[in-house]
This record gives structure tokens, C-alpha cells and sequence, in this order.
């Protein structure tokens, strides 16, 4: 029996067919953003673990620690000068077990690693002073924008690639407070977002255009480690006589593993021994690898470049590597102060702006009318007493401190009992 006939009488479809399918923009090496409505936020990265990866890069690409670190440094430089402030360092902690270098050098850790910090405000029991905690940022989430294009809440999770088990927190957004009307003991979520134009809710670091190039470094390192984990391997190929049986080969596989595999085997000698006059000896075919370790070099070498240029770091002495450009300075010492300076100008000034406005806005909400100095780093003085103290707070009085998150409440402490 045949298909039956469709009916005559349908109706036809009538008008345009096509459909718009509208879709997020995205920027190639930045976070894809999607909603999650199981946890009711908008997921960092297709598998909400975005800054995983970055905390991976991180922690395995050389060049890429060592400019974050001095991106750090150049940040908190030498410390809050309390004397400077005129005032007492143990009388403004930001919390009870805490100092202001230590917030600062979370805040700027996280600001350098994501664009971004967190920190979580407390009411303390006097219901005048407050208690300020840093909030690892890669456990903060946001929620969805509301009608007026605000966030008013966070989530918090220990761990949000098992949020089963680290169930999140929400957490209001400080911003949407009236400061006199806090609770007591609940803590609220600030976040400093830097402006990204392509990132509706969450932000990019300054090295995204260097993210290939972090990359790059790692393979190029796990290249490296191949070669000396397995020293024999990639030099040559060895053509052995013909075995007899699977347990022979296995047993002088087994054998040459023994004798090349790893860096305390390399440039050892092979030896081998025939069986009888007609038997053909091994033959062993090396690889031309000259061409490719110096294409290695260069590259390795323009990826370290590309490293420096994504973080904006002028000189590469900055982070403790050579520099053999011949620039015309009558020492390595000028060489470095000015790469410095000039990394302050163009990064490092608006860097420390970043942490600085915010600490001030917290040093005020206590009722510390003073601003927040910090010492600055000197490359060309080694003494104890190189370091000059500088004002570094010259707050913009016409630009607000942008906040917008807090962090998980903290069991034990003795201002909210």
C-alpha cells in the first residue's frame, strides 16, 4: 500500500520564512556567557568555568606568572605608609585578622587575573563600623540584570564545577544598599567591574589578546618536557632484526626503555650484539631535528614577546629576564627604571586607581577621613631605604567607585556575635 496522499485542502504557507535566530556576540579567547536557570546565573564560560582556565594559565606558563606577579607589585608597590596617613596602622584593619596589604594584594591578584575583584562587607555589631573581607573572585557568579538593568544579588560557590555538592550562596549586591539600613552580620557582595565593551555581565583581563601566546608557552614547555622524559624517542628510529615470538620483543622494548627513557639516559651508548656472521645489525635512522629547533627558538622567543606586549610590560628585565637590545643606556639599572616608569604611565598608574578609589570608599564608610597611600617600587635603588613615599590616591573626585559584589559569610567572627 502506497503513502497516503496529503490532504488537498491544506492551507499554504504564506509570508516570509525566514527567522532571525539572535545569538551573543563572541569574542574570540574572552568567556562565553549563556543563562543558567538550574542556579539562576549567568554561567562564566560554556562550562561555567572560566576562570579555571585563567587560574591554569596562570599557574603554568612562566612568562605569564611572572608578569602577573609584577603587575601585582607594581600595584601594592611597598606597602601602606601609615605614616604618611598619620595614622595607626592596628586601628584600621579591615578586619580582625587581617592588614590592608594583605586585601590589597588579593584585590589586586584577582584584578590583574580576571578584570575584576570582589569583596564582602559586614556590619559590624556596633552598627557604625564595618569589616571588609577579599572574596576569591572565580567563586562569585552574577545573576541575571532586572528590569532597571541592575544586578541585585550574587551567588557563591566553593566550587562551581561541582555545585551539588558547594551549594551557592546568594548574597545581595552592595551597591543596591542603603548603607544605614544594613543588617547586622549579613554579609553583601561588592564588585569592582572594569569596563569590557564585548562582555554583558562579567569582564577580561588586560592580557586576552596574549591568551595564544600564554598557551603557546605551555606547549612549547610540554615539548621540552617530551624530550627529556623520553630522551630516545623523538631522535631517532631504531630498526631492529626480525624476533621470533611477542615475548622477545616485548623483553628488548623493554630493554632499550630501560637503557634511553629518561634525562639520566641521554647520551648514553647503545650497544649490540649479533647472533652470527650473516645477521644484519640494528640499524638506527636519526631525525634531522636542526632546522626545527631553530624555528623552536624563534618562535619560543616571539611568544615571549607577545607575553610581555599583552600584559603592556616595555622590558622583559621587569620580570627578571635578559634584555640584550642595545637601546642606548649607560646601564641595565636606567634601562629598568625607565621601562618601569613607563609601564606606570601607561598601566600600572590605573591599575593601582582601580584598588586604590575602592579602599578609600571603605576607609570613609568607617569614618577614616584619610586616603589610602602606598609606597611606590624603585628599580634602581637596592637599599633599605630606596623606596620614596609617594601619594599615590590622587582620586578622580568626579568618578565613582564602580561596586556591584560581596562574598560568603564567614563563620567566627567576633564583630558579629
Amino acid at each position: 500500500m502506497g503513502r497516503p496522499k496529503g490532504s488537498p485542502n491544506k492551507p499554504k504557507q504564506t509570508g516570509n520564512m525566514l527567522y532571525t535566530v539572535q545569538l551573543e556576540k563572541q569574542i574570540d579567547g574572552q568567556a562565553v556567557t549563556k543563562k543558567n536557570q538550574l542556579y539562576d546565573v549567568v554561567n562564566w564560560g560554556a562550562k561555567n568555568n572560566y576562570p579555571l582556565l585563567l587560574l591554569d594559565l596562570y599557574a603554568q606558563s612562566p612568562t605569564h606568572h611572572a608578569a602577573v606577579d609584577f603587575a601585582v607589585n607594581a600595584i601594592v608597590g611597598d606597602g601602606v605608609d601609615y605614616e604618611a596617613m598619620k595614622v595607626d596602622g592596628s586601628q584600621i584593619m579591615p578586619n580582625y585578622y587581617q592588614t590592608w596589604e594583605d586585601i590589597i594584594r588579593s584585590l589586586s591578584l584577582d584584578y590583574i587575573l580576571y578584570g575584576s575583584y570582589a569583596l564582602q562587607i559586614i556590619k559590624n555589631k556596633d552598627g557604625k563600623t564595618f569589616s571588609f573581607y577579599h572574596t576569591p573572585l572565580e567563586k562569585v557568579r552574577w545573576t541575571q540584570y532586572d528590569e532597571d538593568g541592575q544586578i541585585t544579588h550574587y551567588k557563591i560557590s566553593a566550587d562551581w564545577t561541582s555545585p551539588t555538592q558547594n551549594p551557592p550562596v546568594d548574597v545581595p549586591a552592595f551597591d543596591m544598599q542603603d548603607a544605614s539600613k544594613l543588617e547586622k552580620g549579613q554579609p553583601y557582595l561588592l564588585v569592582y567591574r572594569k569596563y569590557t565593551p564585548t562582555m554583558t555581565y562579567y569582564t577580561s583581563p588586560i592580557y586576552t589578546a596574549a591568551i595564544k601566546a600564554i598557551q603557546s608557552e605551555i606547549e612549547y614547555l610540554n615539548y621540552d618536557l617530551k624530550n627529556i622524559t623520553n630522551g630516545f624517542v623523538p631522535s631517532g628510529m631504531l630498526v631492529l632484526n626480525e624476533v621470533e615470538n611477542d615475548q622477545e620483543r616485548e623483553t628488548i622494548i623493554r630493554n632499550i626503555q630501560n637503557m634511553f627513557v629518561g634525562s639520566e639516559n641521554a647520551n648514553s651508548l647503545m650497544v649490540s650484539f649479533r647472533r652470527n656472521q650473516e645477521e644484519t645489525a640494528p640499524e638506527f635512522v636519526p631525525f634531522n631535528v636542526d632546522a626545527k629547533a631553530d624555528r623552536y627558538e624563534a618562535a619560543n622567543n616571539r611568544t615571549i614577546s607577545r607575553i610581555l606586549a599583552g600584559h603592556q610590560i616595555p622590558s622583559p628585565m621587569l620580570i627578571g629576564m635578559p634584555d640584550s637590545t642595545n637601546s642606548g643606556f649607560s646601564s641595565d639599572a636606567d634601562k629598568i627604571e625607565t621601562a618601569f616608569q613607563l609601564y606606570m604611565k601607561l598601566v600600572g598608574n590605573n591599575n593601582r586607581m582601580a584598588i586604590v578609589k575602592t579602599i578609600n570608599t571603605l576607609l570613609n564608610m568607617n569614618g577614616v577621613d584619610v586616603e589610602i597611600i602606598l609606597k611606590p617600587l624603585k628599580f634602581n635603588d637596592f637599599s633599605d631605604g630606596g623606596n620614596v613615599t609617594t601619594n599615590t590616591n590622587a582620586t578622580d573626585k568626579n568618578q565613582d567607585v564602580s561596586t556591584d559584589n560581596i562574598e560568603e559569610k564567614r563563620e567566627g567572627d567576633d564583630n558579629k556575635e
